[in-house]
């Protein structure tokens, strides 16, 4: 349960300006050749079925511009308590040209501020002071997993720090980043 609140949390984040991603570590087998044409199912943990739509269906998007035949998860499995471990190596026993690229937030702090002052009077300590801004500071972890290999053949873990409000612009922010490091650590190259 705490995972889905985090993943939650991260898809909160937003703005481009106020959005910030830290490189933690990445890597990848160097003992993994890949497959020719891989299909990668893409999941993300999340409750909510709103949140996870827009981060696979733009995570599937981009690897689709990479000539990466992808799928979101929630197309498959529309049911967030099916990303399993034991569903995801059943789906990878049924081919060996299949993939699946997991993310997940693994620490999600939340920091909120006022930032418009109302006027003092007798019911501002009832409902607190002016408008919130949501700050959330995740440590987001995403790693690939195909037949054969019980550990991930790539992985990426990152700190990202961002104002909640758009999602879309730190969905596609995060996304952006995990195809660079994808590219970086060979992942894309020996998935086509």
């Amino acid at each position: 349960m705490k995972s889905l609140f985090c993943l939650l949390s991260l898809l909160l984040l937003v703005s481009c300006k106020s959005t910030s991603l830290t490189p933690i570590n990445s890597g990848s087998d160097p003992k993994w050749t890949g497959e020719p044409h891989y299909e990668v199912l893409v999941a993300v943990l999340s409750y909510s079925p709103e949140l996870r739509a827009i981060f696979e269906n733009k995570m599937v998007e981009a690897l689709k511009k990479e000539g990466i035949a992808a799928v979101p998860s929630f197309t498959v499995m529309p049911k967030v308590t099916s990303l399993d471990a034991e569903t995801f190596t059943k789906f990878l026993d049924a081919d060996p040209t299949l993939a699946v690229l997991f993310a997940q937030a693994t620490s999600v702090q939340k920091e909120q501020t006022s930032s418009k002052p109302e006027d003092p009077n007798v019911f501002s300590n009832l409902f607190g002071k002016g408008e919130w801004d949501t700050t959330f500071v995740a440590i987001m972890e995403s790693a690939l997993y195909v037949h054969g290999q019980t550990d991930a053949v790539w992985w990426n873990r990152v700190r990202l720090e961002a104002k909640e409000k758009k999602i879309d612009e730190v969905a596609g922010q995060f996304v952006r980043n995990e195809i660079k490091s994808m590219k970086q650590g060979g992942a894309i190259s020996r998935l086509k």
